[in-house]
């Protein structure tokens, strides 16, 4: 069991110890695991995971509770009373829905700062999914650095597989004034800052549903036209909502110019660091809009106290040198590293089963 594992890690550091190890970890054993659906959530639960987010350094805004997509869970484990563990598990289908074969997604979580926590949750996370008939559980975790090394020898020690699909970002230390973090953007950079705001663009945070409605529509325009899958509009839509109703949390900041609407991107906050989430602006020979957005949007998470801006906007691919990731290292260019994307197979007979009909929906499309 995960209790007698971890238990004998610390047997090295003295009976004592590991007498106390053990007494702790029978209490994240204990019966106080739950896993829920998201829809179902009371609201005082819902608050305690927002509270517990804010304090860990693992947080992610995809992991709040107000992100959850149709059919979601929220798994939670408590110590002594106290949330310590938190993941918003999302469902799908591997093989489509016509075939009843379901798996968990943990999109940027688990969430927890505790190594040992963090093990016993997902030990836990695991025999519920077993129970549940799940095939198998994928987690992308927002996890850096020496925490991330850890945690992948952890993973694989207990039969997580890496997956695919290395995800880096880039951070702005926000530690700096105001004129010292512009100072230090690229050039060209500061330069389309200071054009947009002689041309008098004007910046708000959205709160009115119209607001919102509005640039949802040029979200699936640019979708269309870049031909990139949108995310659904009701989702997106439900999310700014809250986010509306959250001043401090974040928002969706637009930019207007005489009255037209020019572009808007999605900020973030949870704990001390602050995310652009997702962007969409038209083109403008004049000015860049986006450059304008991110510098307020920055500034906006240095007024509320966050020590870091995250500027992913989805993923940031090193090695790419146009487009967007050449326009994102002209704000910073502190690129993280997370850990890759792991997987539990919780049932083998309902991955191959899943497998085996994903093949063959390939084929008929094929033929």
């Amino acid at each position: 069991m995960m209790s007698r594992r971890v238990a004998t890690a610390v047997d090295n550091g003295g009976s004592g110890q590991a007498r106390s190890m053990d007494r702790e970890l029978r209490v994240v054993d204990s019966p106080d695991f739950h896993f829920v659906r998201a829809l179902q959530c009371s609201a005082p639960v819902t608050r305690e995971a927002v509270s517990f987010l804010d304090t860990q350094s693992t947080s992610h805004p995809f992991q709040f509770p107000e992100w959850a997509g149709k059919g979601a869970y929220l798994a939670l484990l408590r110590q002594r009373g106290e949330l310590r563990w938190f993941a918003q598990c999302g469902v799908f289908y591997p093989a489509g829905r016509v075939v009843p074969v379901r798996a968990l997604s943990v999109n940027r979580g688990p969430v927890c700062d505790d190594l040992a926590l963090l093990e016993a949750g997902l030990h836990r996370l695991v025999e519920e999914s077993r129970k549940q008939g799940f095939a198998f559980i994928d987690v992308v975790p927002d996890w850096t650095g020496d925490f991330a090394g850890s945690a992948g020898t952890m993973l694989a020690r207990n039969g997580w597989k890496a997956l695919p699909g290395a995800r880096s970002s880039l951070r702005l230390d926000l530690g700096r004034g105001p004129d010292q973090l512009l100072a230090n953007f690229r050039k060209v950079t500061r330069y389309e800052i200071r054009r947009a705001e002689r041309q008098e663009v004007h910046v708000r945070m959205a709160r009115a549903e119209n607001d919102r409605d509005q640039w949802l529509r040029l979200y699936r325009d640019m979708a269309a036209q870049k031909q990139f899958a949108a995310e659904d509009a009701g989702y997106v839509g439900r999310v700014l909502r809250w986010l509306g109703d959250e001043e401090d949390r974040g928002g969706l900041l637009l930019a207007h110019k005489d009255g037209s609407l020019l572009g808007g991107i999605v900020i973030v906050r949870s704990a001390a660091r602050c995310w652009y989430v997702l962007g969409a602006t038209v083109k403008d020979n004049r000015f860049s809009v986006g450059h304008l957005l991110q510098w307020r949007a920055i500034q906006w998470a240095k007024d509320r106290g966050c020590l870091e801006y995250d500027l992913s906007g989805g993923e940031y691919r090193e090695g790419v040198d146009g487009g967007t990731a050449f326009f994102k290292r002209g704000f910073c260019d502190n690129v993280v590293h997370f850990l890759s994307p792991h997987r539990y197979v919780t049932s083998g007979t309902r991955l191959r089963v899943s497998d085996f009909m994903s093949k063959v929906r390939v084929g008929l499309r094929i033929s």
